[in-house]
């Protein structure tokens, strides 16, 4: 007896199959019983028959006998054995006198592959500006890497707003049984409930998956993104009135107070949220011009050069309420803390009224300890770079008529982060970015703005949207996604994602779709 072959795969349709072979034709009919023995597979669950009876007639030389392989939805260990031997020969014809037979068979080990796989997952909450991480193990380990995608949906929380719309691949290789996720939560300034998403899991693959839970839950904890916490200590300022032709000039303290400082993305923006509820928006601006003797003659005790100057750019906003104009200015100062001057001007019961003072603005972030750690090895990417490069430039040459080698220049390109263990660096996209500006036209990619001081800056076209090309791989194929991001408020406005079930093996189909998935409005560039 021999085996064609001596494994299997569950669910391939395709048997074992065994010869019996005779070293000379038979010369009456007879059975040969063909027992089979499981080691670690069992008859009837992962095999069957258990039992197979072969029948020679007279003159037969050669008999094959067939193995079903019983495909079952359990994760089982990747392979297991069973034996095949010929357990008896019995004689058919009764008036046929038995010769000599030897049974020459020898036990043949078989295998049965299981192709089925079963996952227990967890997610564990994140706050605002960090991640909601996924913790994924395989019951049982296999000798082909496995891969399960992991997608998050709409809840609460919504994809883009509250949260990266990213799918999330996992990858399992040999000796592999346990990967993280990481989702990325998106930050606000705005106080919320604790808000939710459902994530759902699929495996790329043959075979069945269960997964445990079906479908877990993402948590996001509210807090606020980029907020750096400062203390606001003010320095003592004037109050100067008009009344009736007479002046009066006076003396003032505000008491210090807590807030925090956000850098909006862009880098032309910033936040001071005061710990009275009052919100000051700055804009980057050119301070060449402003006279900070004539403003800190004005404020006791404080000098032209405790408020900024020597500084050339600096931050400066302005509101109304109630009639009275409020402008502010600050900048930044060797130590990190920034230093800047207020007033208020305006009529109160007919009195001209202005205020100056100066103000500082005091970091209360802990450096963390500079640790020594040894150099990472370079990361790869599961595609080139250079080609994922080239297949966005091509896409977006043809919305601009203009040629790829044209684009190039308006596009940025980077390694996705690291959110896997297990397969570790192998596990990168490729991100590719473009930065338009309010009317859709690309800004170069390395495009260092002039300084507000720089001639050419009122002409210089500001970054409004940000696309973003993120190109992996699942198994063997290659998923596109794509999003748009408003530079002014850091949020993603759309987004594609890959459908898995038609993910294909070609680069340029993936980035093809993202690209039309997103249908960004593009015009030429200057």
């Amino acid at each position: 007896m021999e085996a064609v072959r001596t494994e299997a795969r569950e669910g391939s349709g395709i048997g074992i199959e065994l010869l019996l072979m005779l070293d000379q034709p038979a010369e009456a009919p007879f059975m040969a019983q063909v027992e089979l023995t499981g080691v670690d597979a069992t008859g009837g669950s992962d095999f069957a028959p258990p039992l197979i009876p072969v029948t020679f007639l007279e003159n037969d030389v050669l008999k094959r006998a067939v193995i079903d392989i019983v495909d079952d939805p359990l994760d089982e260990i990747y392979r297991e054995t069973f034996v095949a031997s010929v357990g008896s020969v019995t004689m058919l014809d009764p008036q046929a006198v038995p010769g000599g037979i030897v049974n020459g068979a020898g036990a043949i080990p078989l295998t049965v592959i299981d192709d089925d796989n079963a996952f227990s997952v967890s997610a564990r909450p994140g706050p605002e500006g960090g991640a909601v991480v996924l913790t994924l193990r395989q019951e049982h380990d296999s000798e082909t890497t496995e891969v399960v995608v992991a997608a998050p949906g709409a809840g609460s929380a919504t994809p883009g707003l509250d949260f990266e719309p990213w799918q999330k691949v996992a990858r399992f290789p040999q000796g592999t049984t346990e990967v993280s996720l990481a989702i990325g939560l998106m930050p606000d300034d705005v106080p919320e409930q604790t808000e939710s998403f459902p994530i759902e899991f699929a495996h790329i693959g043959t075979g069945t998956a269960t997964f445990d839970p079906a479908r877990v839950t993402g948590s996001i904890q509210d807090e606020t993104e980029g907020e750096i916490p400062v203390r606001i200590e003010f320095t003592q300022g004037t109050v100067r009135m008009e009344v009736s032709g007479q002046t009066f000039t006076q003396p003032f303290q505000h008491a210090a107070m807590q807030g925090t400082l956000t850098r909006h993305i862009g880098g032309t923006r910033m936040t001071l949220s005061q710990g009275n509820g009052t919100d000051l928006t700055l804009r980057r601006f050119c301070a060449e011009d402003i006279d900070f003797t004539g403003i800190a003659d004005g404020i006791p005790d404080l000098s032209a050069a405790e408020i900024g100057a020597g500084n050339r750019t600096g931050w400066r906003g302005e509101f109304v309420v109630d009639g009275i104009q409020f402008d502010y200015a600050m900048f930044e100062q060797p130590d990190g803390s920034y230093a800047g001057y207020g007033r208020q001007r305006g009529n109160v019961d007919g009195s001209s009224v202005l205020t100056r003072h100066g103000y500082r603005v005091i970091p209360l972030v802990e450096e963390d300890p500079e640790v020594a750690r040894l150099p990472g090895e370079t990361p790869e990417a599961q595609l080139p770079p250079e080609a994922v490069t080239d297949a966005v430039a091509r896409q977006v040459a043809a919305d601009l008529g203009m040629s790829a080698e044209a684009v190039r220049p308006y596009l940025s390109t980077s390694l996705g982060p690291d959110m896997t263990s297990g397969d570790g660096d192998s596990a990168r996209t490729v991100e590719v970015e473009i930065w338009l500006d309010a009317e859709g036209r690309p800004l170069p990619a390395d495009r260092a703005a002039p300084g507000p001081c720089d001639p050419g800056y009122g002409e210089a076209r500001a970054a409004a949207k940000r696309l973003r090309y993120r190109i992996g791989t699942a198994g063997e194929a290659i998923i596109g996604q794509a999003v748009t991001q408003d530079v002014e408020t850091g949020r993603l406005e759309t987004a594609y994602m890959e459908d898995l079930g038609e993910a294909s093996n070609s680069l340029d189909t993936a980035v093809e779709r993202a690209h039309g998935g997103l249908s960004p409005a593009l015009q030429a560039p200057d």
